[in-house]
């Protein structure tokens, strides 16, 4: 390989990297209406999990398994109280797909 020809594949290396850098390569698609799920357990943190376990479940049983991903989904809320005698937590938030640009 050339020197010149070295020196443009670096140059469109620089390029495309430069544009995902700048472009936002990872894009989603979210729901606009929410699912809600609820649990409770004597752990605020063990009923908040399970309460996004559900959650999981509700989504993919609603839009398919690649719209049931806690971390990526919108507009997330979460809620827990203590009612006296375990913890009861409410998790909602819009379903959103990953897309590849």
């Amino acid at each position: 390989m050339s020197i010149h020809s070295r020196a443009a594949a670096y140059a469109a290396a620089a390029i495309l990297a430069v544009t995902f850098a700048t472009s936002g390569a990872q894009a989603y698609q979210c729901k606009t209406s929410y699912v809600q799920a609820e649990a409770v357990g004597n752990l605020r943190a063990k009923a908040a999990k399970s309460a996004k376990t559900f959650w999981t479940t509700q989504a993919k049983n609603q839009y398919g398994l690649a719209w049931s991903v806690w971390p990526i989904a919108a507009s997330k809320s979460q809620d827990c109280n203590w009612t006296g005698n375990q913890f009861y937590c409410i998790v909602k938030a819009k379903p959103c797909l990953y897309v590849v640009p």
